[in-house]
């Protein structure tokens, strides 16, 4: 059981302004992805940015004593926060297609699995011993070469809309980011643990 942490420490800074950049930076090319949709998703992308930065300050309130559990909660948040903005300008571009649904329930399954696994992934950094990370990187090529299949048969059969390239960078940087983001969920006595395994 680890040891309650003393409110009598330093004070963990916040890092609200860096995340807000961060993420203005990510939530405005994604807002422009498809053109005819802009002024919808910036009130939409907004409207998310700000519940993010209303929950960061909520995390950092119950663990600013704590700045190692707060600042990997943090970053949990920042890159789950990037991969919603990563991924929904395809989703956006398939809405009116059957592969919606496809491209929907393989990022549904993808992020299951990387929060299942995630101390599997963790184990394969923190633990030089493990070679999970050459399993997980397969798992990662598989998504992306049915994701790959998926959207060359889409542009195959209907006109791809502008933008549909970096869209589709977007979408795959997306799925990079939900393999890392759990592994941030983990506690500090949990990853030491799987580093002396």
């Amino acid at each position: 059981m680890e040891t309650a942490i003393s409110k009598e420490g330093p004070v963990a800074d916040t890092r609200i302004k860096m995340t807000a950049f961060l993420l203005v930076c990510i939530m405005l090319p994604s807002s422009f992805m498809p053109e005819d949709t802009v002024v919808k998703w910036l009130i939409i992308n907004t409207l998310v940015l700000i519940l993010v930065l209303v929950l960061q300050y909520f995390i950092w309130q119950k663990n600013k004593y704590d700045s190692v559990r707060y600042y990997s909660l943090q970053v949990y948040i920042l890159l789950m926060s990037i991969v919603f903005y990563a991924i929904v300008p395809l989703f956006k571009i398939l809405s009116e297609s059957i592969y919606f649904w496809l491209i929907a329930l393989a990022t549904i399954v993808f992020i299951m699995m990387a929060h299942v696994l995630n101390k599997r992934t963790t184990l394969s950094f923190v633990n030089k011993d493990h070679k999970n990370l050459i399993k997980i990187a397969s798992v990662y090529m598989g998504i992306l070469i049915f994701a790959g299949v998926v959207l060359i048969g889409m542009m195959q059969t209907q006109e791809a809309p502008e933008n549909t390239g970096v869209t589709i960078l977007f979408y795959l940087v997306g799925l990079l980011f939900i393999v890392l983001a759990p592994m941030f969920l983990l506690t500090k006595s949990e990853v030491d643990k799987l580093a002396k395994n």
